[in-house]
């Protein structure tokens, strides 16, 4: 309260003299506004506001995660020191910083932005081996949107760079040869997808086990976001898949489907899926299970069952562009797992307590198959030779 402006005046019998100045008490800045945590949907305008005093006056700036913000087409600087964000996209999320500065000091405020639904899309690389072609490397790209007429998100990707030979029968492969309909399913409730479970960073190893006995395994490792938020995956096949006549002119309808996602411990899931293809009429079970291992300080799914639906799935082999394209609908919510002989479960109230048994090896005894046994968890499969037909 010191601060204001003095005069000194002088006075004789000669007359008046005076000086005025003006008293001025440096201070560090202090935030008297504050941006509050922001939750909006794509493509609206968010408006973080900050404003600090201090003498001399501070200087406000903006920053994502240690990085300056600079003014571009869609981010604005405002003179009263808010930050405005336009067209938002779902890589806007982040936690934002306000920094205010003077001679005397510096201070800063946090304040996160979760930008919900909308831009999201996923790319990677697939290798491998199928039924003896190696095909190099296919190229994964997949774009994610909310439906406009159900409850679920919807999975548009091509795979391209993938032989003649090989295809037409990776149709019946496409909604599990990447983990995106997982990763970005559209959660109801309180039901974690796989992003918002394991920040899109985890290993997952698939078997795929078809009733004529090809088996086919596949380990998918997400890297997270890249620069421009899409989701980086790496695919690697190997195995066998059951072929079919004619294949390139048989028409493949793939059946709608749910799995079982289990915690199973400490960033660890395990899940198992049984669904039909349908080739020309004719009805082909096939059957597999994922074990996903995370990052455990991420913490674990809100409920230890959690079921995927995935719906409306189409897919088409284009020999000339040598590429897979394909769609699928997916959502996931809390799920209670019936016991299906595989994994005993125990139901008290509304709530549903997983107990996973040790497995046992069948296939340990020579007489549980005539030739070759493969050992799952919870079961086992006796399996011809290959050329041969159970």
């Amino acid at each position: 309260e010191d601060a204001g402006d003095y005069k000194c005046v002088a006075t004789n019998d000669a007359g008046v003299v005076e000086r005025s100045l003006t008293l001025t008490l440096q201070s560090p800045p202090v935030i008297t506004v504050e941006p509050v945590g922001t939750v909006l949907e794509a493509g609206a305008t968010a408006v973080l506001d900050c404003q600090a005093r201090g003498e001399p006056p501070p200087s406000i700036g903006w920053s994502r995660q240690g990085q300056p913000l600079l003014g571009d087409g869609r981010v604005t600087l405002l003179p009263n020191g808010s930050l405005r964000i336009a067209a938002l996209q779902r890589e806007d999320t982040s936690e934002y910083q306000c920094v205010a500065r003077n001679l005397l000091g510096s201070v800063l405020v946090t304040a996160p932005l979760t930008v919900q639904g909308g831009p999201a899309h996923a790319k990677g690389s697939i290798i491998g081996r199928i039924n003896d072609v190696e095909f190099g490397i296919a190229f994964l790209n997949a774009t994610v949107t909310d439906s406009p007429d159900s409850d679920t998100r919807v999975i548009q990707a091509k795979i391209t760079n993938v032989p003649r030979t090989l295809g037409p029968e990776m149709r019946k492969l496409i909604s599990i040869l990447s983990p995106v309909y997982w990763t970005t399913a559209k959660e109801i409730g309180e039901a974690m997808n796989g992003f918002t479970l394991t920040d899109a960073v985890f290993k997952r190893e698939t078997q795929v086990e078809f009733a004529t006995g090809e088996i086919l395994r596949m380990t998918h490792v997400a890297r997270g976001l890249d620069a421009d938020g899409a989701l980086l995956l790496d695919v690697v096949v190997s195995g066998r898949v059951l072929q079919l006549q004619s294949v390139a002119d048989v028409r493949v309808l793939l059946q709608d489907y749910t799995e079982d996602y289990i915690q199973t411990g400490p960033g660890q899931l395990h899940a198992h899926s049984t669904r039909l293809f349908t080739a020309d009429g004719v009805s082909v079970p096939y059957t597999w299970s994922h074990t996903i291992t995370y990052d455990s300080t991420k913490g674990r799914m809100p409920f230890l069952v959690q079921t995927l639906r995935a719906a409306s799935i189409t897919a088409e082999y284009n020999p000339l562009e040598e590429a897979v394209a394909f769609k699928i609908q997916a959502s996931i919510a809390k799920g209670i797992c019936i016991n299906r002989g595989k994994v005993p479960v125990f139901v008290a109230g509304a709530e549903v307590l997983v107990l996973l048994s040790t497995d046992i090896d069948e296939c340990e005894s020579r007489d549980t198959c005539q030739h070759e046994c493969r050992n799952s968890l919870g079961s086992f499969q006796c399996a011809c030779p290959s050329g041969y037909r159970l």
